[in-house]
């Protein structure tokens, strides 16, 4: 999934939504009213979990057990950690701190007040 543009995710999305009309389509015409309900949830229900075991696959999560667990929670576990930000001083989640001045001063500062002068005018710099 490096390699994964958002071209080909959107491709990838009209693919699975044509599947998904394409097979309601086909159901709600060749079947009478309630049978055709239950049949075409019981599709997309099927197809979502489809689609997870094929989305986990492609991320490397997916445990090779013969259990009936298809998903190992370690290799989950270390996919969020890995996609997480890192906290440090130079990033707030995932961004660029903002940097505030003093007009007053020029003192560097994140609090309301300055606390080298007492100011509360501040601009971002």
């Amino acid at each position: 999934m490096d390699g994964y543009t958002k071209k080909q995710l959107f491709l990838d999305q009209l693919k699975w939504m044509a599947i998904y009309l394409g097979i309601a389509s086909v159901v709600m015409i060749l079947l009478p009213f309630p049978v055709d309900l239950g049949i075409a949830l019981t599709a997309f229900l099927f197809l979502s979990m489809y689609r997870r075991k094929l989305l986990l696959r492609k991320l490397g999560i997916e445990s090779r057990s013969s259990k009936g667990s298809s998903i190992d929670i370690k290799n989950i576990k270390s996919f969020f950690k890995s996609i997480s930000f890192k906290a440090s001083h130079s990033t707030d989640y995932g961004h660029a701190q903002i940097k505030y001045y003093c007009m007053r001063c020029g003192n560097e500062h994140r609090e309301i007040s300055c606390p080298k002068c007492g100011s509360k005018m501040k601009r971002i710099g």
